[in-house]
């Protein structure tokens, strides 16, 4: 017999008593006595679903007994559990949940999911303001649910000022979310917030904080070969990054090209690494406009890309896509001056050295508006190699000169493998009309095919001069510590 029972006599008598029905209920809970439990609630479950409003209002005594409080809350959630699960009626759980209206954790919950769904829409001006207004609505509220969700506020907000493109408004927002799971040892959501911060504070060009970052993340890693990666990130930032610079990719790995050396013959693919990230909207607007580009949609393509750039000031892809889209428009002066844009933000990107150089010899007249499409379609169209030459050889009736269209033809015959023709070729464009980016590119693709080991070595080496192409001088790079590694 439970101490209530011994109390108040048998469980039968007085149970109309209210009190003495809830003193029964939570004695069988407080004892995890279900079955005495379950055939309380169904014996008076009129009573049980008319009393219990007036017992969620917790007593006056147990509000400064936390201990007391947890065990009254334990045994209105028991009750509400049988009458959902044994009873087939949730409605004294939805009492004890409340709705958005009455209950400020639901309120919150559901805002950080409406929050989710703008994000996912990148609609982050919307979601940003969204939780802001949650922000004072929940201030001192207490308890676990507390502790999970607002460091998943603060967090998004960050995020949310970041992908806007204020960064400085994101940092306190991202450093609240990182205080608070270091206080309850979050190690997950303090990795995540420590990656957030490092983005913020390398996006605004601040080294030491974001090498901070990078070296707090280092000493999280378990793994050794990861903690190295991450130092080294560290430094790197912290001496001040290149705005653009390619790394080396190896079974799916970056690697820096000075670490080449010790990798031996292994299949290498060469990637752009910038000093930023790219930001979301900016990313989904160039996307955009390159669908509309690959449609012939040049005025609509070239606003997707304007946008992009308004999305982002730091973003390059979005001005060199521009830029290649004024080509088409035939708006050469504005496409040079893109394309010097792209070189200011990320030097070497893709083809934009010869491009810039194309557009100014375009806007001088120098060369034929069908030279520059014909030029494009060598480069990056879908024909077979046959298709391709005799296109390069009908263009170079018309510009004998320009190394790009040698470039490209040496390209075709290699692919046809006319291997003599090619070096031939690739000779007649460091002999024509060009400049350093395309030139680099001749030196690779004749280095590759050069007999005479000295002058494989000079081409190799004039390959890597500055102002050339970047993926050019790293394959120069790479081509030049081949017999040591093979």
């Amino acid at each position: 017999m439970g101490f209530f029972d011994r109390l108040f006599g048998k469980r039968s008598a007085g149970i109309d008593d209210p009190e003495q029905l809830r003193l029964q209920l939570f004695d069988a809970a407080a004892h995890g006595d279900l079955s005495r439990l379950a055939k309380l609630c169904r014996a008076h479950r009129q009573a049980v679903v008319s009393q219990f409003p007036t017992w969620q209002k917790v007593p006056e005594h147990l509000r400064s007994d936390p201990a007391a409080m947890q065990s009254h809350v334990q045994a209105l959630v028991a009750i509400a559990q049988v009458f959902a699960q044994e009873l087939g009626d949730a409605s004294l759980f939805q009492r004890l949940m409340g709705t958005p209206r009455d209950n400020p954790l639901l309120r919150w919950q559901e805002a950080l999911r409406q929050a989710e769904e703008l994000i996912g829409a990148l609609d982050f001006a919307a979601a940003r303001d969204l939780l802001t207004r949650v922000l004072p609505e929940v201030e001192g509220l207490q308890g676990s649910g507390v502790a999970a969700l607002l460091p998943i506020t603060l967090g998004r907000i960050g995020e949310c000022h970041f992908e806007l493109g204020e960064a400085e408004q994101a940092l306190p927002y991202m450093q609240q979310a990182l205080a608070l799971c270091e206080q309850v040892g979050d190690a997950e959501g303090v990795q995540a917030y420590l990656g957030n911060l490092f983005e913020a504070h390398r996006w605004l060009g601040q080294r030491e904080p974001a090498a901070a970052c990078a070296r707090r993340l280092a000493e999280l890693a378990a793994d050794p070969a990861v903690q190295r990666q991450r130092l080294r990130r560290a430094a790197r930032v912290a001496a001040g990054e290149p705005r653009n610079r390619v790394l080396a990719v190896i079974d799916g790995a970056p690697h820096e090209l000075d670490e080449l050396p010790s990798l031996g013959a292994v299949h290498v693919r060469f990637v752009f690494e910038r000093d930023r990230i790219t930001l979301r909207r900016a990313t989904a607007a160039t996307e955009a406009g390159e669908a509309c580009g690959g449609e012939g949609e040049y005025a609509e393509a070239l606003a997707h890309f304007e946008r992009a750039a308004a999305a982002d000031r730091h973003d390059p892809h979005c001005r060199y896509q521009a830029a290649f889209t004024l080509l088409h428009l035939r708006r050469y002066a504005e496409a040079e001056a893109a394309y010097a844009e792209v070189e200011a933000l990320a030097p070497g990107w893709f083809h934009c050295r010869s491009d810039r150089w194309l557009a100014g010899q375009l806007a001088a007249g120098a060369v034929a508006h069908e030279i520059f499409l014909v030029a494009h379609a060598l480069q990056d169209g879908p024909m077979p190699p046959e298709e391709k030459l005799d296109l390069s050889e009908g263009a170079l009736t018309a510009a004998p000169r320009l190394a790009l269209l040698h470039l490209q033809r040496g390209k075709q015959l290699v692919q046809l493998g006319r291997e003599a023709e090619a070096v031939a070729a690739f000779r007649a464009g460091l002999a024509g009309d060009g400049e350093p980016d395309v030139y680099s590119r001749l030196r690779v693709e004749l280095a590759n095919r050069c007999e005479d080991p000295q002058e494989r070595a000079g081409l190799l080496r004039d390959a890597q001069a500055p102002g050339g192409n970047l993926i050019a001088a790293a394959t120069a790079q790479l081509l030049a510590l081949a017999p040591a590694n093979e």
